[in-house]
């Protein structure tokens, strides 16, 4: 369930909306999914164009499940263990 607050009236934007109620499954942009993964954000695309890592579009904006990265860093580890 995301929780969505009014706007502020600060001149930065306010991001609560992409923050859920329980705070397990927080919705990062890009530049924090890239540090989350450590990875270029062309990797990151990559990893989405590929279906491995789940998004959602929000108006011009993408966004990363934080379990969606919890996921892929978890099939990787097993790959890798392979």
């Amino acid at each position: 369930m995301i929780v969505c607050h009014p706007a502020s009236s600060g001149s930065k934007p306010n991001t609560s909306y992409l923050r859920s109620a329980g705070g397990s499954d927080e919705l990062l942009t890009v530049a924090e999914g890239c540090a989350e993964l450590r990875v270029s954000k062309w990797t990151l695309y990559q990893y989405i164009r590929s279906r491995q890592l789940a998004s959602i579009k929000l108006r011009s904006r993408r966004l990363i499940p934080r379990s969606a990265i919890r996921a892929l860093v978890e099939k990787l580890t097993i790959e890798a263990a392979a």
